[in-house]
Formats: structure tokens, sequence, C-alpha cells
């Protein structure tokens, strides 16, 4: 080593350099560190302007046939470095209880006070929490099914009622308006779902895609399903051989797709023989136009799914994840997986936690 490098300065690295390689780090950890090294770095990397995150995974614990919960000292797993961390939530209020479905969280793990209906938010980064005002009617097991990328400042969530009415067939969904700082109910229901241009859209095997106004709520039309989930495709001779488990909607670089994943449960059959069919939504505004049309593959862009939920993020290099992929968490186990589109397989993705979901932390 010369000696001009041993007395290199590495605070006097450019402020804009450093900017750049703080922007390219695909984990919150590297970028903690970063900021940690001087006051020169951390300046150079200001909290409101953090790199995309790529997700953890959220250790899971069993609470009861549907809904788990997590633990005062939680774990979570990065792909990206392959660290596990643990990081105390401290939650002080002993009528807060973690209530975590297997869904997708977006910086904030969701807790609730049944006894007043109350949710409320709370970042394990940066230790901070928020409450949204009771709900009206008597959601006594809410099921949060979507959730704002950024809930600090939207503050959006929609949950749907998991009272017997909905063995009934009648149901509920709720949502929060961040504008009148409301809920908004209705009778209904509201499954896979994603927010695009000021409106939801919801959907369920089968049926078509409901397109609602974000906030009146009011529904604009509704979207055919794909030919690969009519009820012909679905049922044969064996009454019951093909299981269509779930579609998702996904909001990926400004167009919305329709993820089918085809799974042949009743036949104990293994995730690996999965098959994902992919549709991109060629939207008009007027109704009886919008259709799904199938498309073969994601480009740079790779699908995460969870419980009810889903996103989308461009690939970058080092960031532990693949492009073009589908990385899906299996609903039974709670165990994660990957599907290559390109190659037609999937195959199980290594992690520390017997059950996981996903946790995109943000600062």
């Amino acid at each position: 080593m010369s000696e001009e490098e041993e007395e290199r300065d590495w605070s006097e690295l450019p402020p804009e350099l450093l900017h750049l390689i703080a922007k390219k780090l695909p984990d919150l950890t590297d970028f903690i560190r970063l900021r940690a090294v001087c006051s020169t770095w951390r300046s150079s990397a200001p909290l409101s302007d953090p790199p995309q995150q790529f997700p953890w995974l959220l250790e899971l614990f069993e609470r009861g046939t549907y809904f788990y919960t997590v633990r005062k000292r939680q774990r979570f797993y990065s792909l990206s470095t392959g660290e596990t961390l643990t990081i105390p939530l401290r939650n002080k209020n002993p009528k807060l209880r973690t209530f975590v479905n297997g869904g997708v969280y977006s910086g904030y793990l969701p807790f609730i006070e049944y006894s007043k209906c109350t949710l409320s938010f709370f970042n394990p980064l940066t230790r901070d929490l928020f409450s949204l005002p009771p709900m009206q009617n008597d959601y006594l097991e809410p099921w949060m099914v979507w959730t704002g990328t950024d809930p600090i400042r939207n503050r959006t969530i929609v949950v749907v009622d998991r009272d017997l009415e909905i063995i009934n067939e009648i149901g509920a969904w709720a949502f929060y308006d961040p504008l009148s700082k409301k809920w908004v109910e209705k009778k209904g229901y509201f499954y896979q779902c994603c927010y695009w241009q000021g409106m939801f859209f919801s959907t369920r095997v089968h049926e078509p895609t409901e397109v609602f106004d974000a906030h009146s709520k009011e529904l604009l039309q509704e979207i055919p399903p794909p030919e690969i989930e009519s009820r012909e495709n679905w049922y044969d001779d064996d009454d019951i051989s093909k299981e269509l488990r779930k579609s998702y909607l996904v909001v990926s670089s400004g167009v919305i797709l329709r993820v089918v994943w085809h799974h042949d449960y009743w036949h104990k059959k293994p995730i690996e023989e999965s098959v994902f069919y992919i549709y991109r939504l060629d939207f008009e505004r007027a109704e009886n136009k919008s259709l799904w049309v199938q498309i073969d593959h994601l480009g740079d862009q790779i699908l995460f799914l969870g419980e009810m939920n889903g996103f989308s993020m461009t690939a970058r290099p080092n960031c532990g994840f693949s492009k073009g992929c589908i990385y899906f968490i299996d609903p039974r186990e709670q165990k994660p997986y990957m599907n290559d589109v390109l190659a037609g397989t999937v195959e199980r993705v290594p992690c520390p936690f017997e059950k996981c979901t996903w946790f995109l932390p943000g600062l």
C-alpha cells in the first residue's frame, strides 16, 4: 500500500459521490451504517432521502387459525445482506395487541385495541407511533388488506369485517380517508386490491375486478376476469382437480397487473408445482372497454405477494432478489418462495424463520 493511500481521508469524499453511493444501498442497515461514519457522510445521506429499500422477512408467531403476532423483541431477515436483525418494539400499552395477518406491511406494524376498535401503527426503526380514530361499527376482528406506501403521511387503511356476518355472505369493509380524517364504511367485500390514480381496484377469483372512486367509494365499473379464471377452467370431470388459489392486483411500473396463482392443493401437490399467469390491465375510463391482456415476462420488475396484497420494485445489482421473478408467501405454511416467470420454476427462498411475511422498512 502506498503512503498516499495510507493517508487518504475518506471523510473528504465529494458529497455528491457519497449521495450516489447512499442511493444505491439495497438495505437500510447499510444506509444507517454509512451515516454513522462521520458528520460529512451523515449530511450527504439525509434521512429525508433514503435509498429505495427492498423488503425484509418479518418473523410471525401463531395466535390462532388465521392470525399471527409479533414479539416484544421482533426479528427480521434481510435477503439483501443475509443478516437477521432483532429490534425491540417496546409496546408499553397492554391493551394494544399486535395484529398481523400475513399481509404486506410498509414501514409500520399494525396494532389494535379491541375494546375501542382502534388501529395504531408503529415504525420499529424510527419509533414513530400514530393511531387512527375508532371505527363506527363493531369490527371485532378487522382484517387489514391494504395500506398506503407511506402511512405516516397518507394514513390510508382498508379493512374487511371478520365477524360472523362474513359467513352469512354479508360482509363489510372500511376505508380511512386521510382528507376527511374519518372512516368510510360499506357493506360488501374488499379482497385482493390496489390503489391507482385515485381509484381502488378489488378482485376475487373468478369474479370481475371492481373499480371504486377512492374517496366517494362510488363503484365506477366492473372488469371481467381473464379467461383462465372462468369456472370451466377451474372445475373438470373430477369435480375439483384444479384450484386457482389466489388472484392478486399489483401496481407495477405505472400499470396494474393481475397475477393468478394456480395451485392444486386439493391433491396435496407441492408448492413447487404452482403455476402463475400474469395479465396487464388495458384500462379505459369508459365502461365495458377495459380488459386483461396476458403477458409472459416482467422485464426488470420484481413482484412481492403476501396474503391479501402485493407490490412491485425495480431490480438493482446486489439487491438480493432476481429480476423478472415473483416472490410469494405460501398462505398455509407462511414460508417464502420464488417463481422464475421465464423459466416457469418455483423454489423455496432461504429463511431462518418458521413463519414469516414481507415487511418493507422505512424511515
